[in-house]
């Protein structure tokens, strides 16, 4: 574990930890460790409140935070829903629906298949086959006339696609918001959002309505889209083989086999 953020008068009192999921929490194995669990469980047992801040949406999220606590706040969609830990919705920013239509429906005549999250339901224009990282949803071709509400977010992957939507679609920047992972230069999936829907900018907010200063939150990452809750919190922690770029923001960087137990090890307990 390196920590970057220089002399300091003592250890920070933290009110509250936000944590990402996937390859962070999670292992290439898509399991928690016990022990990361251990460590998550004494911290709240300590009276450190703890937020889940994911990409998944609530319905693939869930059983992540179930197997920790029953009562765990989540920041869902990369910003876009934050829910509360009773699972009520807390901060909701969604695409217009005139704009999400327009989207899709130029999505269509290109031929690139999309996924529409509208209404706590997933909708794909194509069957997404058998893969893990595809939620259950239905099908509709034409998801432009089929979305029955302004949606969270429109997901396209697949390298060739992705690369159509960024230069068909980037001039909207400012209007939307498009997330491409990992990189620009190696464009797999890319998610249009709302400007504002970020985990930095959800947990910020977050935050406000809880009355806890920055200073006292420490949040861990290792994506590109953990770039604004690294940013915003007081101790950014990114994992040992996290986007090299969260180096920018981070205070700690783990090593290579540090999980997120080291950090709260070290740092909370």
């Amino acid at each position: 574990m390196t920590d970057r953020s220089g002399p300091a008068a003592g250890s920070p009192r933290f009110r509250l930890i936000a944590l990402d999921i996937d390859d962070t929490l999670l292992g290439p194995d898509q399991r928690l460790s016990p022990r990361d669990v251990q460590a998550v469980r004494r911290c709240r047992e300590e009276g450190v409140e703890v937020i889940l801040a994911t990409g998944r949406t609530r319905v693939t999220t869930l059983p992540v935070a179930r197997a920790i606590a029953d009562d765990l706040p989540m920041i869902c969609t990369t910003g876009c829903v934050t829910y509360d830990g009773a699972g009520r919705v807390l901060r909701r920013l969604t695409l217009p629906l005139p704009m999400a239509r327009y989207l899709l429906s130029e999505l269509r005549v290109a031929g690139v298949r999309a996924r529409a999250d509208a209404a706590d339901t997933i909708h794909y224009s194509h069957p997404p086959g058998d893969n893990w990282w595809a939620p259950p949803g239905v099908v509709a071709p034409d998801l432009a006339e089929a979305l029955p509400a302004p949606p969270d977010q429109i997901v396209v992957w697949g390298e060739d696609e992705c690369r159509w939507v960024i230069r068909h679609f980037s001039y909207l920047d400012g209007t939307v918001q498009l997330l491409v992972l990992p990189s620009h230069d190696r464009p797999r999936v890319v998610h249009i959002l709302h400007p504002l829907a970020t985990k930095g900018q959800a947990l910020a907010e977050y935050c406000r309505q809880r009355g806890i200063d920055r200073r006292q939150v420490l949040a861990v990452g290792d994506s590109l889209n953990d770039f604004s809750l690294l940013s915003f919190a007081g101790t950014g922690v990114a994992m040992g083989h996290g986007d090299p770029r969260l180096l920018l923001v981070a205070d700690v960087v783990l090593r290579d086999g540090e999980t997120v137990a080291d950090a709260l090890e070290k740092l909370v307990l």
